[in-house]
């Protein structure tokens, strides 16, 4: 089976260290850390270490639109990683999104727009749908860029369905509003407690309101991660709560793509979606205890 993520914004990730609080004005730096990132790159990350730890070999195909020095940087980046990008290019500049993390308390986090795509969805699009089919699963990850309209990743879930592979979405806002009020649905939605709460306006720490709103919302598979807390699996049984060990936090963001990842690798390479759930919990919280 082959697994394809599409990342329709992806970003360089530039990450300072602050020696101290943050401050308005001068901030000094103990180093910092470049890597690749954007929703559907992250989660081919974790697809692929999980393949890694696993023994095992993915058919893994990672597609996203890259432009300019700062598209370059990506795909080196990740190929230094070990993982091949199958890069759509585009004519302006892939953004930059930069993080300043203190020594204790909140971070600073400066998430650039995603670079306009211009005419390259068409290309984009049968990058994503060439040679799948049954078996097959198609995750279309994060924000679209400015000049993509909202109701696209909806409508790249019907056509991924009409190949018999399945659609796995992980979007928030008017996006993923659109996707489950379509008429195709996605197979898997996989929203945070507070993007699943803004969609059906229940509260974000009430895990019996969050279970109730996913199983409202007609989807098979609907997963709720709940930042630290256990996640929840919803779907024809009604919802399951995983227990989650605590773990130190070293870092969160990413931790849900992470966590989507890992149960993606396990849901359709082992077929146990309770055995997914409980791996997608190790693996993302080995990823924010920073292992």
């Amino acid at each position: 089976m082959k697994i394809v993520t599409l990342t329709l914004s992806p970003a360089v990730d530039i990450e300072y260290r602050a020696a101290g609080d943050i401050a308005v004005g001068l901030n000094r730096t103990m180093g910092q850390n470049v890597s690749a990132g954007g929703k559907g790159i992250n989660v081919s990350r974790s697809v692929l270490r999980c393949a890694e730890k696993d023994g095992g070999a993915v058919d893994l195909k990672t597609v996203a639109p890259l432009g300019g020095e700062i598209g370059e940087l990506l795909a080196s980046l990740l190929r230094k990683e070990g993982m091949e990008i199958t890069a759509v290019p585009i004519a302006e500049n892939t953004r930059v999104n930069v993080s300043l993390i203190p020594e204790n308390g909140k971070s600073l986090e400066i998430n650039a727009p995603g670079t306009p795509i211009g005419d390259a969805l068409s290309e984009i699009e049968a990058a994503v749908l060439d040679g799948i089919g049954p078996g097959d699963c198609v995750v279309i990850a994060g924000s679209c860029p400015k000049d993509v309209p909202k109701s696209y990743p909806s409508e790249l879930v019907g056509k991924v369905k009409q190949t018999g592979a399945e659609a796995v979405l992980d979007c928030d806002g008017e996006a993923l509003r659109i996707a489950v009020n379509a008429p195709v649905k996605p197979d898997l939605i996989k929203p945070n407690s507070e993007e699943l709460a803004a969609l059906c306006g229940c509260s974000p720490d009430d895990p019996r309101e969050l279970a109730r709103a996913a199983e409202g919302l007609g989807i098979p598979t609907v997963i709720t991660t709940r930042a630290g807390e256990d996640p929840l699996l919803t779907d024809e049984r009604g919802t399951i709560s995983f227990a989650q060990e605590k773990r130190p936090v070293v870092r969160l963001k990413g931790a849900g793509d992470t966590f989507l990842g890992a149960f993606v690798y396990a849901r359709y390479v082992w077929g146990d979606d309770d055995m997914a759930m409980e791996f997608a919990s190790i693996v993302a919280g080995d990823y924010v205890a920073g292992k």
